[in-house]
């Protein structure tokens, strides 16, 4: 089958078309384009893409797109009218991403209906958490929906199937990009996530805090006067290496500024970050087999590698610096009891197999 895969994130549209088999999801094309952070935005680069698509003559059987967020209920699912009714109502939890890939899928089920359009979650990679995992330390009359989930599920979930059984029995994978997070797997099964309700928390990001003392939320709000909406747009657009640094996102940009210690600062505050996570999942998992990098950061950046990697000396953790540097899919020496990898994440391969398992077994289940 071949798949058209969609990923509406907050500031790009990342599509391409999949052959897949039983085995894998082979990219046939792929591209990425730029995208206004806005439902509008978003429909604006679905046309552009289908367009785009058509003009390659190559067939596509069915569609599917992703979605960060959507409660308990994060298994694939066919667009239906009740689907995009119970999806608006999760838009005001994550307007970052959520707005963009509904309007993606609205706008590619209304020009192609005939074909399965077919929604993927992030979330549903994390669905099989523990209970100690899933709860959080309040009281909580909602807890099926109000719990921790877990993000980046899709790149997760590629990574885990192209290592396969080089994945090792303790792993931490770590997503490092504009938005981070690492997950704990034991024997491929995912145990813990950095991330919980919402994409805010967990290790410091481009725009984002991570974790924070909920103290310095009240206060703004209390003796601050901040409204919900500046707070906001204070957690998802104004923090984290942003707030740090004075002003920039792009840890490529703070590398490159030697000279600035408001860079270095927030360069340090990110590897120290990702640094404890490792730290604390490897703890969970009674010792750590094998770290995966992966994301932007975490498949292109050498130096941070570098800068996480060297504070793991006391967990065995050795780097290999010429490998490092090559960004060879092994990082780590010979000698290393833990293996460091290196793998280029697609999650729109991810998205194309699950869309096409999931039509596969509605055509099996209606014979």
């Amino acid at each position: 089958m071949n798949v058209l895969a969609f990923n509406a994130g907050s500031s790009s549209l990342k599509y391409g078309i999949y052959a897949v088999d039983t085995e894998r999801a082979q990219p046939l094309i792929s591209q990425v384009n730029a995208m206004e952070p806005s439902a509008a935005g978003a429909r604006a680069a679905t046309d552009a893409a289908l367009e785009s698509i058509l003009r390659t003559n190559i067939p596509f059987e069915a569609i599917g797109h992703r979605m960060v967020f959507g409660g308990p209920d994060d298994l694939p699912a066919f667009a239906s009218p009740a689907l995009f009714e119970r999806l608006e109502r999760f838009e005001r939890l994550d307007p970052l991403h959520a707005p963009a890939a509904l309007a993606a899928l609205r706008r590619t089920h209304e020009r192609f209906a005939r074909l399965p359009n077919v929604l993927c979650f992030d979330t549903a990679f994390f669905r099989d958490l523990p209970e100690r995992a899933r709860m959080l330390p309040i009281e909580n009359d909602e807890p099926q929906f109000l719990r921790r989930y877990g993000f980046h599920g899709l790149s997760y979930e590629y990574v885990r199937n192209a290592l396969g059984k080089d994945l090792g029995s303790r792993s931490v994978l770590a997503h490092l990009g504009s938005g981070a997070s690492l997950a704990a797997l034991r024997d491929g099964r995912a145990v813990e996530s950095t991330m919980g309700f919402s994409p805010l928390g967990g290790v410091l990001m481009a725009t984002r805090p991570g974790d924070i003392d909920p103290g310095v939320l009240l206060y703004l709000l209390e003796e601050r006067g901040t409204s919900v909406a500046e707070l906001r747009r204070l957690l998802e657009e104004r923090s984290g290496l942003r707030a740090l640094s004075g002003g920039e996102r792009d840890i490529r940009r703070l590398l490159e500024r030697t000279d600035d210690p408001r860079a270095a600062r927030a360069v340090e505050a990110f590897s120290l970050s990702v640094m404890k996570a490792v730290g604390a999942l490897a703890a969970l998992l009674g010792g750590i087999d094998t770290l995966v990098f992966t994301g932007g950061i975490g498949e292109h950046l050498a130096p941070i590698r570098a800068r996480i990697v060297g504070g793991l000396g006391h967990l065995g953790m050795q780097l290999d610096d010429d490998a490092n540097a090559r960004h060879a899919p092994v990082v780590s020496l010979r000698s290393s009891s833990v293996t460091v990898r290196v793998v280029a994440t697609d999650e729109n391969a991810a998205i194309a197999r699950a869309t096409s398992s999931l039509v596969h077994s509605a055509a099996e289940s209606s014979l």
